[in-house]
């Protein structure tokens, strides 16, 4: 039962960060209101993702392996990663400190602090659902990480290991098992060693679940939420925020947070703020095909996924560093091919598919920020990058501690 504190709080952002920290936020007794400047739920980063839950099997980017394979990376066109943009003198704070982050040590750290926050989030997202039952094509099929190279599949098997300490399960499978495990990958063109299989791997329609969202918070919670309303400033005095400023006029509450990938713009400076930059992926989404994969299938060579959604397939890859959020058609030929040589009855390729491109904004840690922001009635949790679907009810958790202290 929600507790009516009485107190009001504003939220920025209805992406799948800023619903989820405003539906805990009602539940645990606000009067909550979202602000987005797009017209609708899930409209950027959370519109059309991977649909990856991946409670106990994430990774920090940032390694020596990483690195190593970095030039290789980067001259082969069809990875679809490019780092043109960090050379931006606006994103060289990020860079300088993402480089950092590439020792062996600190890519354990991270790695670690990434998986307690993701299994923070299985069962508060799961409760949430008991709670408030919602439709967005969920299912727990388990996910295949498939490899070119046996000496790629050793490293990854290196890597679930490690990952294993913190909790999961994870088996190995050689190319004749993993395609057996998943028949949507026999006639492949591509190399596969073998795969990792993780049996618990969950999916799901992230925007669907952004929209879920917003009539649990109005029809249930008693919250507001204002589209089409951009976030312009903070009206502050005597140490604390007093209002949002908005184009409509200044929103007052008792509590504010940034939850949005543009916080940074938005940020005073305080202790353990980060660079934010977005990363820019693309997806996909197709009818499904005549054996379209019951599994999330990554191909780890060629950095792309291919899962289904209902009756819909997507294919999702590409990670570059830039502003510019509309799909070329070079890019969607290069997807599309890429999943029909892994997966050729998975999708009618052939049909229009519904492209996306969007930023996911990223620290140079992978670890979001999440917490008091410089003043004691301002908060932020943002930086979840391309884990915000599977981060977003662990940081919505850490949200409120950090409001409660």
């Amino acid at each position: 039962m929600v507790r009516d504190k009485g107190l009001r709080a504003v939220v920025v952002g209805a992406g799948i960060t800023g619903l989820t920290s405003a539906c805990r936020l009602a539940e645990s007794g606000y009067r909550v209101t979202v602000i987005e400047a797009r017209d609708g739920p899930g409209d950027g980063s959370s519109h059309a993702n991977a649909g990856q839950l991946l409670f106990d099997r994430v990774s920090a980017m940032g390694s020596p392996g990483f690195l190593k394979s970095l030039p290789k990376t980067l001259a082969d066109r069809s990875q679809g990663v490019g780092a043109l943009g960090l050379a931006a003198p606006g994103n060289w704070p990020w860079a300088l400190a993402f480089l950092r982050q590439c020792s062996a040590s600190a890519w354990r750290r991270n790695t670690r602090d990434m998986l307690e926050l993701a299994r923070l989030s299985k069962p508060a997202f799961h409760g949430f659902l008991d709670r408030h039952p919602l439709a967005f094509d969920w299912r727990r099929p388990g996910k295949l990480i498939v490899h070119p190279t046996e000496a790629a599949l050793a490293a990854a098997a290196r890597t679930a290991d490690f990952q294993a300490r913190f909790g999961g399960r994870h088996a190995v499978l050689t190319a004749e098992e993993t395609l057996a495990r998943e028949p949507a990958l026999q006639g492949t063109a591509r190399p596969i060693a073998g795969a990792i299989h993780l049996p618990d791997a969950e999916l799901g329609d992230c925007r669907a679940f952004c929209a879920g969202l917003v009539g649990v918070l109005r029809d249930r919670l008693g919250g507001e939420v204002r589209f089409g309303t951009k976030a312009t400033g903070l009206v502050r005095r005597n140490g604390l925020v007093q209002a949002l400023a908005t184009p409509q006029g200044d929103i007052p509450a008792d509590l504010f947070v940034l939850a949005t990938g543009r916080a940074a713009e938005l940020l005073p400076r305080f202790r353990g703020r980060k660079p934010l930059v977005g990363v820019r992926g693309v997806s996909l989404t197709y009818p499904a095909g005549p054996a379209a994969p019951e599994l999330s299938v990554t191909d780890a060579g060629g950095k792309f996924v291919v899962l289904r959604l209902g009756d819909r397939v997507r294919v999702a890859g590409f990670a570059a560093f830039t502003d510019d959020t509309t799909p070329t058609d070079a890019e969607c030929a290069l997807l599309r091919d890429k999943g029909r040589s892994l997966m050729p009855g998975a999708a009618e390729y052939d049909a229009a598919p519904e492209a996306w491109a969007g930023l996911r904004p990223q620290t140079p840690d992978d670890l979001p920020m999440i917490g008091r922001a410089g003043a004691d009635n301002l908060f932020v949790t943002a930086g979840q990058g391309s884990l915000g679907w599977t981060f977003a009810f662990g940081s919505a958790e850490r949200l409120l501690q950090a409001v409660a202290q």
